[in-house]
This record gives C-alpha cells, structure tokens and sequence, in this order.
C-alpha cells in the first residue's frame, strides 16, 4: 500500500485510492465531498441509483471545475492588461523625466 493510499466509503462501497501529489488525508477529504454531493443529489432527485447519482456528481464537478478555469483565465487576461498598463505608465513617465 502506497504511503498516500486511502481507504475511502462512498455509498457504503469501500475504495483503495492513491493520488500523485496528494496526502491520504486530502484523498479522505476528497471522498467526503463526492459522498456529500451523491448525498445532496439524492435528496434533490429522489433517486437512489448510484450510477445515476456518480454521474451526475461528476457533471456538477466537472461544471465547478470548468466555472474555476474559465474564471482564472479571465483574471489571467485582466492581470496581463493591467500589468501592460501600468508598464506603459511607467515608460512614459520615465521618458518625461529624463528629457
């Protein structure tokens, strides 16, 4: 067993699961989120059917995700415009002094 290996219970089915890059405590954590989010799902669709539940669990994370990189891009943009601003302040504040 990998020094980062988890055993893990999502809907009463136990996971052996290592992640690269991950402690077994974050791997815990993660587990717990999928769990209360098949949890959260179940009660908002009424259905107990847990293919049906990990999927859906999947899209809603999938979804966040991809909210997160497209909002990290638009920073990314934004940063990139203010730093070539303030580099063009900067040049033509420097040529106003030295001339």
């Amino acid at each position: 067993m990998p020094d980062n290996e988890a055993v893990v219970k999502i809907r009463n089915r136990s996971f052996s699961i290592a992640v690269d890059g991950l402690t077994e405590l974050e791997v815990v954590n993660i587990a717990g989120q999928v769990e209360k989010k098949m949890a959260e799902l179940e009660e908002r669709t009424s259905t107990a059917d847990t293919s049906k539940l990990a999927i859906l669990a999947a899209l809603e994370f999938a979804t966040e995700l991809y909210n997160l990189k497209q909002r990290d891009e638009n920073t990314k943009e934004a940063d990139s415009r203010k730093i070539d601003e303030l580099l063009i302040k900067l040049e033509n504040s420097l040529d106003k002094k030295l001339f």
